[in-house]
């Protein structure tokens, strides 16, 4: 009789765990955090930085992005980096799922604590 009942429990919790564990996409995360923070800051501060419609018109139009960073060789270098390339689209979903008013408030865990810019 226990067994049918902690078997349920045991699944039910560990489904659970997994699920807040991931909170945002560590790879889009790692991604920013490698590329972009030198300038821009954290990845959570960067993406506070304009709302979600903004980071659409960024991304979605093409040139505007190297447009925007011509002034700084690295950057644009960052840009075209095949890493940056493969993961444009989990980058733009990263930084909408935590823009300006997306309600997301992020706290110190292993991958991020505090706010350097």
């Amino acid at each position: 009789m226990k067994k049918i009942i902690v078997l349920p429990l045991l699944i039910a919790s560990i489904a659970s765990l997994s699920f807040a564990a991931e909170k945002y996409d560590t790879k889009a995360f790692r991604t920013v955090q490698k590329l972009c923070t030198s300038c821009h800051g954290t990845p959570f501060y960067m993406a506070k930085q304009i709302d979600e419609d903004d980071w659409d018109f960024y991304f979605e139009t093409p040139g505007k992005l190297e447009k925007i960073h011509k002034e700084k060789p690295e950057a644009l270098a960052n840009l075209k980096n095949s890493l940056f390339q493969k993961r444009k689209k989990r980058l733009l979903k990263f930084f909408i799922d935590n823009s300006k008013f997306s309600g997301a408030v992020n706290g110190c865990d292993a991958n991020f604590c505090g706010t350097v810019h």
